[in-house]
């Protein structure tokens, strides 16, 4: 195969919400050829059928907060059309629940804020997904809001208190943020409080060392997910 041969590099949009929650492990994947949109300023979204692949982050807002940032109705009616056109989605914490919100489930302010760095536990087809297998490794869950998995889709993993992926057609879902080291994530800790995790029997401390003993594994791991999902576009 000649260099002209070559497939040229998938077109991926990007989707962000807020300046607090970056591409972060993501942006090594894709080395410079990602799109981002800024929904966050007033950005608009463009046709879903320009893209090879769509990447949607999280964010400190919630996929039902449609009456304070009115664009969430439009982002989901985008990834509606982005996964009935086989378009592949991959959503991230916030991106999962609006994902899922989207596909017919629903996304709602669950009772306590989970905060740990631990392996998923996998479903037998989590653990088969050419994806969703890599969360069986340790990746930083930190988040309130959840969903509810939508009809048809299939759960790929979970863990004690909440749905953590589910894949349907083309689009997966994924609760938590295998983008985010250490830094990004006691931002997000700082910003969230450290007295509420606290609170809910968390050591905000204890998890920032676990991600710091355990970085090059999920250095790997983010590398291998995200690797894996862009190879398939």
């Amino acid at each position: 195969m000649t260099a002209g041969d070559r497939n040229p590099a998938p077109r991926v949009l990007v989707v962000r919400h807020d300046e607090s929650v970056p591409p972060g492990r993501l942006t090594r994947t894709l080395d410079g050829f990602g799109h981002e949109v800024r929904l966050d300023l007033g950005e608009s979204l463009p046709d879903p059928s320009e893209w090879d692949g769509i990447v949607v982050l999280g964010g400190p807002l919630g996929a039902y907060d449609v009456d304070r940032f009115s664009f969430l109705e439009d982002e989901k009616r985008f990834l509606r059309a982005a996964v009935d056109r086989s378009i592949p989605v991959l959503g991230i914490c916030l991106g999962c629940q609006l994902l899922a919100d989207a596909l017919g489930g629903s996304a709602y302010l669950a009772p306590q804020i989970e905060a740990h760095f631990a392996p998923c536990e996998m479903s037998a087809e989590g653990a088969a997904d050419p994806v969703a297998r890599h969360l069986a490794g340790p990746v930083l869950s930190l988040h309130q809001d959840s969903w509810v998995l939508p009809p048809g889709a299939t759960l790929l993993a979970s863990s004690e208190r909440y749905p953590q992926a589910f894949r349907m057609g083309s689009a997966l879902g994924i609760q938590p943020h295998p983008e985010a080291g250490p830094g990004l994530a006691e931002a997000w800790i700082d910003h969230l409080g450290r007295d509420r995790l606290t609170a809910t029997g968390v050591d905000p401390d204890a998890l920032l060392a676990d991600m710091r003993a355990g970085e090059d594994a999920a250095d790997g791991l983010a590398d291998a997910l995200f690797g894996d999902w862009l190879s398939r576009l």
